[in-house]
C-alpha cells in the first residue's frame, strides 16, 4: 500500500498511478469534478469510498485521501 493524504484547497488535483496498480480513494471533501477509473463524477464528496474494480488489498494498491476541497480530481493509470 502506498499511502497518499491531499489536504488543503486546490484547483486540480491529478494522482498518477503506475499501470497494473489498483487504487482506493477516500474523498472527505467536495469536488465539482472527479475522475476515477475512467468514470467521471460531478458535485461529490463529502465521505465517499471508491476502488478500481481490480483492487484487492493483499496487492500494491495506492490508498488515496482528499480531506479538502478542489474543482477537479483525477485519478488515473500513468
Amino acid at each position: 500500500m502506498v499511502p497518499i493524504r491531499i489536504s488543503g484547497g486546490a484547483s486540480e488535483i491529478i494522482v498518477r498511478q503506475p499501470v497494473g496498480v489498483a487504487a482506493r480513494a477516500h474523498l472527505k471533501g467536495w469536488v465539482s469534478a472527479f475522475v476515477f477509473d475512467d468514470q467521471t463524477y460531478s458535485d461529490m464528496g463529502n465521505n465517499v469510498w471508491l476502488q478500481s474494480s481490480d483492487f484487492e488489498p493483499s496487492a500494491p494498491y495506492y490508498d488515496i485521501e482528499v480531506a479538502s476541497s478542489a474543482s477537479m480530481v483525477t485519478i488515473t493509470p500513468a
